[in-house]
């Protein structure tokens, strides 16, 4: 990663402190000024049973509060700006092409560096009723005292799953964005919803499938997602992201046959 502007020097010191440390400060200092921040992507996928590896920190903003979240975290936090190399625009499409990312490592290298990343509100579209607050959850937290008490804004389950749809929907077939969203659904499918703890399965092994009582599993799935639906909870007027959602957890297709944009998205 190279910085978008010349780094000063007085910041060096900054990277003494752990990247949760640093995130901690920034998100306090963005709440402190009144910006609404919303946890999204790794933070909010563990917090619904994925277990993934946080690299990454990302969060919602509203559009026309990133301006001001920026400026903060620049010129208050000292936290450099980096501009992702061409690879991952490519391979990942708007998670980084619409991403402001603050590297909160020494290291800039791609395998290495870790980032505070705010992305405008606008590109996943909850609704204020589909967030409620929780307490804040940074890997690493239990040396923060201040994480623990503060709070974020979380997206309930449904909307997240809503919000991945419409998304997918969004964008053309074989567009790197939709190909990371398909894989983010999955991943939350086989976790959160079918409660499995290796994620994805080998629906061909019966005997494994017994043993975790899939059947069961992906039967109440499917409940679960009728509920969402009759309590109207996938914000869902014309009713296919509770059709699309049933036809994955059920079986019926894969996250790939979930209808694309035209390509001239």
């Amino acid at each position: 990663y190279r910085n978008a502007r010349p780094y000063a020097a007085s910041t060096t010191n900054l990277h003494d402190l752990s990247p949760e440390e640093l995130v901690n400060m920034a998100l306090t200092a963005l709440q402190q000024a009144g910006i609404e921040l919303v946890e999204w992507k790794t933070l909010l996928y563990r917090r619904m049973g994925v277990p993934l590896v946080v690299k990454d920190f990302h969060y919602l903003v509203p559009d026309e509060q990133l301006p001001l979240a920026s400026r903060l975290i620049e010129e208050d936090q000292g936290l450099p700006r980096s501009v992702p190399p061409p690879l991952l625009l490519k391979t990942g499409g708007d998670f980084y092409a619409k991403a402001s990312m603050y590297r909160v490592t020494r290291s800039t290298s791609v395998a290495l560096a870790q980032h505070l990343v705010l992305y405008p509100a606008s590109i996943a579209a909850f609704s204020p009723s589909d967030l409620e607050p929780q307490p804040r959850c940074l890997p690493g937290a239990v040396s923060l005292p201040d994480a623990v008490s503060e709070t974020i804004l979380v997206p309930k389950e449904p909307a997240v799953y809503a919000s991945i749809l419409r998304m997918m929907r969004s964008y053309p077939r074989y567009d790197p964005t939709r190909i990371t969203l398909e894989s983010d659904l999955s991943e939350l499918i086989g976790y959160n919803l079918y409660g499995l703890e290796g994620g994805y399965l080998d629906v061909d092994d019966e005997d494994l499938c017994e043993e975790l009582e899939v059947d069961r599993r992906i039967e109440d799935a499917v409940h679960k997602v009728e509920m969402w639906r009759m309590t109207n909870q996938l914000g869902d007027d014309e009713g296919w992201i509770a059709d699309d959602l049933a036809d994955v957890v059920s079986g019926r297709q894969t996250v790939e046959d979930i209808p694309w944009a035209d390509a001239h998205h």
